[in-house]
């Protein structure tokens, strides 16, 4: 399959919306090849460098392809960005995100969060991750859901939920009193919430959640399986609430006009820490302290910035 553009993912949804919201900045046609690294590969990505010769069922994966550009996301990934650039050479053009923590020299470019301390020439900074949608992208979505969503009584509350995490992981009191305190809020302003559950949270949580609000009448609980109302509800929503541990997302929402407040299960520390006291400062978010309001938001304006700096470099480094 010849295709402009091959993003390789592990199937982690957050990594892999930053791939797409690369390749459609750039405006390339792309696919997604959903594979399961390795265990060598995705904790040694390196020796892809130097023994790319033994890696034979993981260059299969790159059999049916042709394609200018790759695009990883994540060091579970990174290993085999480099074992294409060692089988293709400068016929593609291998670009990651997010830190691989081995040589830049590796990738022909790198796109890095603002926390990260990496820098060289073909690295290119953001803040916190890349959006995957534009205003266009909501608009186009609210219209597949709008039947749905209308009938909503307003104000309406989006509650994006994270979970797990490889910094800690929450116990179900811990839930419980976040959801209590989210259910106050809602009824304070007398709004209706819907929930959103992430990959990561716990299927017990989904438990918590009905038991809490099963006395609700403006509450609903989002099931991906059977509809999906992100990003489109984001197009009438008054306000959206997310768990601190959930960085993509915050991101996403932090480059829309709707009211962002980020609650906190755990304290955050170090690199995460820096990034909520950045995105509060520049008045992306409002950490939530027990209220839902209006606020004179800023919007997380960069993908534009990344696009013009990425084919600014490709056309007078890497275009042959």
């Amino acid at each position: 399959m010849e295709v402009e553009c091959l993003i390789v993912s592990d199937g982690t949804k957050g990594m892999e919306n930053q791939s797409i919201a690369l390749s459609k900045l750039m405006k390339l046609n792309f696919q997604i090849l959903t594979i399961k690294p390795s265990f060598i590969l995705r904790i040694f990505p390196k020796l892809a460098i130097y023994f790319d010769f033994i890696f034979v069922n993981e260059k299969k994966y790159f059999n049916n392809f042709k394609f200018k550009y790759l695009i990883t996301t994540g060091k579970r990934t990174s290993g085999y960005s480099i074992l294409a650039k060692k089988i293709f050479g400068k016929k593609i053009i291998n670009i990651h995100i997010q830190n691989p923590k081995i040589n830049l020299t590796n990738f022909d470019i790198l796109l890095t969060p603002d926390h990260d301390k990496v820098f060289g020439k073909n690295v290119f900074k953001f803040e916190g991750s890349l959006s995957f949608f534009n205003e266009k992208d909501i608009k186009k979505s609210y219209s597949l859901i709008k039947k749905e969503l209308d009938l909503f009584k307003k104000p309406l509350i989006f509650l994006l939920i994270g979970g797990d995490n490889k910094r800690y992981k929450l116990t179900y009191s811990e839930y419980c009193k976040f959801l209590l305190d989210i259910k106050l809020a809602v009824e304070k302003i007398s709004g209706t919430l819907v929930i959103s559950p992430s990959r990561r949270t716990p299927e017990k949580v989904g438990i918590i959640i009905r038991e809490i609000f099963n006395s609700s009448e403006n509450f609903y609980l989002m099931k991906e399986e059977v509809k999906n109302f992100y990003p489109g509800i984001l197009q009438i929503a008054n306000y959206v609430l997310i768990t601190s541990d959930s960085i993509n997302m915050i991101s996403e929402v932090a480059t829309t006009k709707v009211n962002l407040f980020v609650y906190h299960l755990r304290q955050e520390k170090n690199k995460i820490l820096k990034f909520h006291q950045s995105f509060e400062n520049k008045i992306y978010i409002k950490r939530f302290t027990g209220d839902l309001f209006n606020y004179n938001k800023k919007q997380l304006l960069q993908n534009n910035l990344i696009k013009k700096k990425v084919l600014s470099y490709i056309k007078k480094n890497l275009s042959k």
